[in-house]
């Protein structure tokens, strides 16, 4: 992950995540899949929890897009 993070030049898991849920809004699913898939399984859960816990940032259907990658 922190490879990942040094790329996009964020600091926390969160910017990265957040950068998943934009391209979702943005109409860029495959995008968002190709993010979600570069990350560690560890980190999947840490942002399918995060997603939990904000049930305003992606719609359910969106949400299970990311589920079925893990």
């Amino acid at each position: 992950m922190k490879k990942l993070l040094k790329t996009y030049e964020f600091t926390t898991r969160e910017q990265y995540f957040d950068m998943i849920i934009e391209s979702v809004i943005n109409g860029q699913r495959t995008q968002a899949k190709a993010q979600f898939n570069a990350m560690p399984k560890t980190e999947k859960q840490m942002f399918l929890k995060y997603n939990l816990a904000n049930p305003d940032l992606l719609e359910q259907s969106d949400l299970c897009m990311f589920i079925e990658n893990i």
